[in-house]
Order: structure tokens, then C-alpha cells, then sequence
């Protein structure tokens, strides 16, 4: 879904909360959920939207109504590190929708 979608989705009460993912390279992909599963937000091409930084995140997110927020940083596999595998919630931090600015 395109922000302009992700924007209605959030309008009509259907996003329960949009979360920051932090990626490999420093960057961030912006994710909403929807009837409980989690939706990537794309460009307007069509890809992933990559950001670099938080307040990136907000200003592409300024014009959509605030909803919970939530920067998530995904642990690294256990069986990477040769440990037992299971399957543990990726930290996960609320953040404001919007900046204090």
C-alpha cells in the first residue's frame, strides 16, 4: 500500500498501528497493521519505502491521521549464533507520531 492508501486505512480506523522496522544498513521500512497482519508501505513506484531516520519516517507520514507508532528492532536468528531456535517478539519501542518540534 502507497502512503496515500496507508493515509484512508488510517482515517477509517482500519491501521491499529504503523511500526518503524529497522533494516540491514541503517535504514527503516514503514509497516501497518491491518486485521493483524503487518503491510509495507511502498513509493509511489511500487517498492518498498525505505527510510533513513525517524523524522524521515514522520515527514513522510504527516499527512496521515496519528496512530500508535512503534520502532521495532528485529533480533538477529538464534541459529546464527548457534542457539536453540525459537521464535522471540523483536524489541519494539513506542515513539511519538509526531516530533516535538
Amino acid at each position: 500500500m502507497d502512503l496515500d492508501k496507508l493515509s484512508k486505512h488510517v482515517k477509517a480506523g482500519e491501521v491499529t498501528e504503523v511500526n518503524l522496522v529497522s533494516v540491514e544498513g541503517g535504514s527503516y521500512v514503514i509497516h501497518a497493521l491491518m486485521d493483524g497482519k503487518s503491510n509495507a508501505v511502498t513509493s509511489a513506484n511500487g517498492e518498498v519505502l525505505h527510510v533513513a531516520s525517524i523524522d524521515e519516517a514522520r515527514k513522510c507520514l504527516s499527512s496521515t491521521q496519528e496512530v500508535k507508532l512503534f520502532i521495532v528492532h528485529p533480533v538477529v536468528y538464534d541459529e546464527m549464533v548457534g542457539q536453540p531456535h525459537t521464535t522471540p517478539e523483536a524489541p519494539r519501542q513506542p515513539i511519538p507520531f509526531r516530533s516535538g518540534n
